[in-house]
């Protein structure tokens, strides 16, 4: 009978790293998924086309509008993840591509943003901006820096955040705190492009303060 007990404990045991290694995979599969059509898939690896587009999509499970969602191709496999907009033309807006396997450790948009930021600013100081003849550049260009709907201009200490997609706008405090993290940001303005912003599914007040101006028509990406 103590032997069965001591049996019984020891295998006990021995299902504890296997439930602990379940719990870790309910927890990553609590991320949506979004499953890229076959043939389109190659757009979007390797780093590839940052925007995903309705027609492109082949089913997706869990997603919630403005959260991360992971994107697969038919196999299965990962191609990267995004954020997950229903109403936008751009379905999902990747954030980070799988290659990018430093940055697959999580699902984090408000440490990707910070992260970003902080190699966007990199890149500029590689470039030697700003210096003392220049302080007025653009610190980020949506796509190009991989933060989809997302510019940037800096004027001295004070950097202009122009938003035109929904998820910045759930995440605009993240985005102004990462901003300020920054060296030589002091002031951060936050102004939307209302007319993008409205294709996104997301409605902007009826007035806009001082530091929340419209700016449709400035901006580059895909909106």
């Amino acid at each position: 009978q103590k032997r069965r007990e001591t049996m019984v404990m020891l295998q006990r045991v021995r299902c504890i790293p296997t439930i602990l290694a379940a719990s870790l995979a309910g927890r990553a599969c609590a991320v949506g998924t979004v499953s890229v059509s076959g043939p389109k898939a190659r757009m979007f690896k390797n780093g590839g086309h940052p925007l995903v587009f309705e027609g492109a999509i082949k089913r997706t499970e869990n997603v919630q509008v403005g959260e991360a969602v992971d994107v697969l191709d038919g196999a299965g496999e990962l191609i990267g993840w995004g954020v997950w907009n229903p109403h936008s033309l751009y379905r999902v807006r990747m954030l980070v591509p799988a290659i990018e396997r430093d940055q697959l450790e999580h699902r984090s948009i408000s440490e990707i943003v910070r992260r970003r930021l902080q190699a966007a600013a990199s890149r500029r100081a590689a470039c030697c901006l700003p210096s003392e003849s220049t302080t007025a550049y653009r610190l980020v260009n949506s796509e190009g820096d991989r933060l989809s709907g997302l510019t940037v201009d800096v004027f001295g200490s004070t950097a202009v955040a122009i938003s035109s997609a929904l998820w910045l706008e759930l995440r605009r405090e993240a985005v102004e705190v990462a901003l300020l993290e920054l060296a030589g940001i002091e002031t951060v303005v936050w102004r939307r492009s209302d007319g993008r912003l409205r294709t996104d599914g997301w409605n902007p007040p009826e007035a806009s303060g001082t530091a929340e101006g419209e700016a449709d028509g400035v901006g580059g990406g895909g909106g």
